[in-house]
């Protein structure tokens, strides 16, 4: 079974327009866990909400305008038609992300393939959440595709078969494969403009977390605001991915639902180091004894420590990709070095 054992990850996005450039940060700073560069200050292809659209049905996409929106036509189910055929094939390739769309995909696999390091225990993907891409998606009129159950099916359906796809680029490697669903939506859960049913969301995550597992990977998802964390815990995800340096009170107070989820196996991924200006301020120690704190308040509510040891990860707060190059550079060098020290705090390899 995997264990996080406090190593670090991230969540994906990155500021670089250089494709090498991002590539060897990654390499030079998750040497346990690295995943592949987005990189939406390069196309506007690579924005979250872009970058798995490829195939939806209806979709229009004018880069050169920066648009995207979905026309369904009332009387056209052809297009329809075809996309679950496709998807009732199950053949991953049909979903494939295209190097316009996410050109350090290819690359990361390359650069794995070339310069894999010995400490490599597993490789982590992403895709945005059903909720977040269906809840910002629209159609001509400005109405949300999460209020059109034909294309928000769709709009799932087509996130798994990405998450499938990449999974099957990653199996080569011969490690375990994590995918990360970003649902920054999510944050806006229960507030008056966010018409959310907890049975929708519970519902459209379990489909990918099923298709995830269906494919012997793990399943993860990433919120950098507040939100239900016991909603969260109440999926089939593997790993929740939370913004540890500005949310820790609000995830603290779940302690009942933490120590059920670390014991089915779930793993907490702290999201500890800041992608703000706040990173300028921060050092390796201070962000350790932030993590400590509330691991020993955990400790202290009865959640058996070797529990949290074994099932937490580092990562930055959220992705880097709005940060300045030097800070997002200074965040991944940190959640690097914390990582080693806190591995080295708990004699954890």
């Amino acid at each position: 079974m995997f264990k996080g054992n406090f190593s670090a990850t991230a969540i994906g996005s990155f500021p670089h327009d250089n494709v090498d450039d991002a590539c060897n940060l990654i390499l030079r700073t998750l040497t346990e866990i690295p995943c592949w560069p987005q990189l939406p200050e390069r196309d506007m292809r690579e924005e979250m909400c872009v970058q798995y659209t490829e195939g939806l049905p209806y979709l229009r996409l004018c880069p050169e305008d920066k648009k995207i929106y979905v026309d369904m036509p009332s009387d056209n189910t052809e297009e329809l038609e075809d996309f679950y055929n496709k998807y009732l094939s199950e053949d991953a390739g049909l979903f494939s992300i295209s190097e316009r769309f996410a050109v350090g995909f290819p690359y990361m696999i390359k650069y794995l393939h070339e310069k894999k390091p010995d400490s490599l225990r597993a490789i982590k993907g992403q895709i945005v959440g059903p909720i977040t891409l269906a809840g910002t998606l629209k159609d001509p009129e400005q109405i949300p595709i999460l209020h059109n159950s034909v294309l928000f099916d769709a709009a799932v359906k087509l996130l798994a078969m990405k998450a499938c796809w990449q999974i099957e680029k990653f199996s080569e490697f011969g490690l375990p494969e994590i995918m990360f669903l970003d649902e920054p939506y999510l944050s806006s859960y229960g507030s008056a403009f966010a018409s959310l049913k907890k049975e929708q969301i519970v519902d459209s995550l379990n489909e990918i977390f099923q298709v995830i597992h269906n494919r012997h990977a793990l399943s993860g998802i990433h919120c950098c605001g507040n939100t239900d964390w016991s909603m969260l815990m109440d999926t089939q995800v593997d790993i929740i991915s939370f913004d540890a340096y500005g949310y820790m009170d609000t995830m603290l107070i779940y302690k009942q639902e933490i120590d059920s989820f670390l014991k089915r196996g779930g793993i907490l991924s702290w999201g500890i180091v800041p992608t703000s200006h706040s990173v300028n301020e921060v050092t390796v120690e201070s962000l350790s004894e932030k993590l400590e704190s509330a691991i020993d308040s955990l400790v202290n509510k009865g959640i058996e420590r070797r529990l949290i040891n074994e099932n937490s990860l580092i990562t930055p707060s959220c992705g880097t990709g709005t940060m300045p190059l030097e800070e997002a550079e200074k965040a991944m060098t940190l959640t690097h070095d914390l990582s080693v020290r806190v591995k080295d705090k708990y004699k954890i390899r």
